[in-house]
Order: structure tokens, then C-alpha cells, then sequence
């Protein structure tokens, strides 16, 4: 009886690692747009850095594609105009709105990019 316990979990544990490791995660393809980093730490006002540039790539990539003029400088630097944007894109998408750069808020970025494209809010 243990062995067959054990044996069910090796076989569940190698199915639940296949399954993982050929299904793409937003958050890789979202990075495909930009490029910058992978990493997806906790962002807010003044942050700086490559997960910034991810951040405002991606948010160029869905809140501003029609209108290039109003897009988001990727600097790496959070400031005024990626703030406004992060909260835009919270109240647009049901999120509580914080200003802070979360897992909740990266993961439905990375979502919003795969499968929405731009905004209209």
C-alpha cells in the first residue's frame, strides 16, 4: 500500500512538472513584447530598474498602443507617468487600486498583454 502511495505521488509530481514546463506562463510570453527581465518583484513610486522597464513596456504595450505620443518612456525609473499609468491600469481592470506593483497587479499585466491588447477605460 506505501508503495503504491509513493508511486502515485512520483507519477502525479513528473505529470505536474511536464504540465509546467510545456505550458507557457503569461509572464514569459508577456516578456517576449519587452524583454527586459523575467522578474516580477514588488514595484512602487521611485523604484527603479529592469523590472521597471518591464513594467512600463508592458504597460506602453496595452494602455497606449494607439497613441504613441503618451507612451511611457522605458527608463527604468518610476515616476509620474508610470504612476499614473499603474493606477489607470488597476481602475481599469477591477484590481484595488494601491499603486503598488504586486503579484496580483503583474500577473494580470502579464495577462492583459497576451490576451487583450490595448485598453479602452
Amino acid at each position: 500500500m506505501r508503495n503504491r502511495l509513493v508511486g502515485g505521488l512520483v507519477t502525479a509530481g513528473i505529470m505536474l512538472a511536464a504540465g509546467l514546463a510545456t505550458a507557457p506562463a503569461a509572464s514569459a510570453q508577456a516578456s517576449q513584447y519587452c524583454g527586459y527581465t523575467s522578474s516580477e518583484p514588488t514595484l512602487g513610486y521611485n523604484s527603479s530598474g529592469d523590472a521597471v522597464k518591464q513594467l512600463q513596456c508592458e504597460l506602453n504595450h496595452i494602455t497606449y498602443s494607439p497613441n504613441a505620443s503618451a507612451r511611457l518612456d522605458t527608463d527604468g525609473y518610476w515616476g509620474p507617468a508610470t504612476d499614473s499609468a499603474v493606477w489607470k491600469f488597476q481602475r481599469c481592470t477591477g484590481l484595488q487600486q494601491d499603486g503598488v506593483v504586486g503579484p496580483q497587479t503583474w500577473a494580470k499585466l502579464d495577462g492583459w498583454v497576451v490576451t487583450h491588447g490595448s485598453i479602452n477605460c
